[in-house]
């Protein structure tokens, strides 16, 4: 069967598109078709022979994409189209493919980053043969609505990729960080994602004197270059919070949409930098992750975190927003979870959850501390992360082909 994936490129270093190399993958496997309306891949140069599938690049901006998905359609024919993406895009890319004369079936993967939802928005479901989404949480939120056919299918974490790395002290060493508390922030510079949250709970912990021997990897753009994000200038506001000399971002050609290896590499052979530690440029992401101490991922709202799970399978402890939803769901009883300050309502009807300074500060401070915590969350961390492999995911998709097909 011909199938017409409408997702970011798989081709592209976001979750969706991380996430789309797995679907296409299994598509492949199952022997079907598969063409990509490939967003975010205009622009990106990527490789093709690395993909089982076929990828038509598209803008970013899914404003400039949509005009161009009826004439993607028509050149195309496929036999089914699957929408990949978070409700609102699924929302308008299933309008404009009906506009368009679209009348056979169609599934979704989908994701909704807060719970309750905007109840209007959540119909669009009832237009597909059947739709999967990564949380347990959100497919019952979805059965409480009487919308049929939603399957909790959960993305993959590979555990023969991430994994604790047997020359992490040279990486360390390399990067100038020998003696340091490392934390890692890993997520694209987004307003969602509440990246000075992070710094300002630096500022707080050099303010009592405790951050002397704690440095912070922020993994992402750190300028508001990409208006698209609704990003922060974090150079700016570290500076603005006297934490300048505590943070380190990628190298300055480090773009988020091309992302970097993820692959392992090899044990450095160069010393420190001169100055104040770098995260030297080769390093992968699985490197990255390998450097840290913890990773602190805070953000107001989310769907399926993947850096908690991927920090786990590399032994790296994780503390992560308690929204008592889907980002508590994903890490189970394998994070540090960290309790909101206060609470908010966005637009689409969900909750926000805020984070507070002083309670990212205490769980830094009380992680960096005991060590026998540490240990435990490591422990704990590893075995949730272990539970995300392929399986559930090619069950939640055959069965959705199968209710399209039948």
């Amino acid at each position: 069967m011909k199938i017409a994936l409408i997702s970011e490129s798989p081709s592209v270093a976001t979750g969706f598109g991380i996430h789309a190399r797995h679907l296409t993958r299994m598509l492949a496997d199952m022997g079907h078709e598969t063409v990509v309306f490939g967003v975010c891949a205009d622009g990106q140069p990527f490789d093709p022979t690395r993909y089982p599938c076929r990828i038509v690049p598209m803008p970013r901006d899914q404003k400039e994409a949509l005009p161009l998905l009826p004439d993607f359609l028509t050149a195309e024919q496929p036999e089914l189209i699957f929408i990949h993406y978070d409700l609102g895009a699924v929302a308008r890319f299933a309008a404009a493919i009906r506009s368009a004369g679209w009348t056979g079936p169609m599934i979704c993967h989908f994701v909704i980053d807060t719970i309750p939802f905007d109840r209007d928005l959540m119909q669009v479901l009832r237009d597909f043969r059947a739709a999967m989404t990564p949380t347990y949480v959100a497919a019952n939120y979805c059965a409480s609505l009487g919308i049929p056919n939603v399957i909790a299918a959960p993305h993959p974490v590979d555990a023969g990729l991430f994994r604790p790395l047997p020359y992490r002290d040279a990486l360390r060493r390399a990067a100038g960080l020998d003696g340091r508390f490392v934390i890692g922030v890993f997520g694209r510079n987004t307003e969602r994602k509440q990246q000075p949250r992070v710094m300002m709970a630096l500022q707080q912990l050099r303010a009592r004197g405790q951050a002397d021997d704690i440095i912070a990897y922020f993994h992402c753009q750190p300028t508001n270059e990409d208006p698209w994000l609704s990003s922060w200038n974090l150079l700016h506001v570290a500076d603005h919070l006297g934490v300048a000399d505590l943070v380190l971002f990628p190298q300055s050609d480090f773009r988020q949409l091309a992302g970097i290896p993820y692959d392992a590499n090899t044990p450095p052979t160069d010393g420190p930098p001169p100055g104040r530690p770098a995260i030297p440029p080769g390093c992968t992401y699985v490197e990255r992750l390998n450097l840290c101490d913890l990773v602190v991922n805070v953000p107001h709202s989310g769907a399926f975190e993947l850096a908690p799970l991927e920090a786990a399978l590399c032994g790296v402890p994780a503390a992560v927003t308690n929204d008592r939803s889907a980002m508590a769901e994903v890490v189970g009883d394998g994070a540090y979870l960290l309790e909101p300050i206060d609470s908010a309502i966005h637009s689409s009807g969900g909750w926000q959850h805020f984070v507070g300074a002083c309670t990212i500060a205490e769980a830094i401070l009380e992680i960096k501390e005991n060590a026998a915590l540490r240990a435990e969350l490591i422990r704990r961390g590893r075995a949730n992360a272990l539970r995300y492999t392929e399986e559930p995911l090619r069950r939640g998709l055959q069965q959705a082909l199968e209710l399209a097909c039948g």
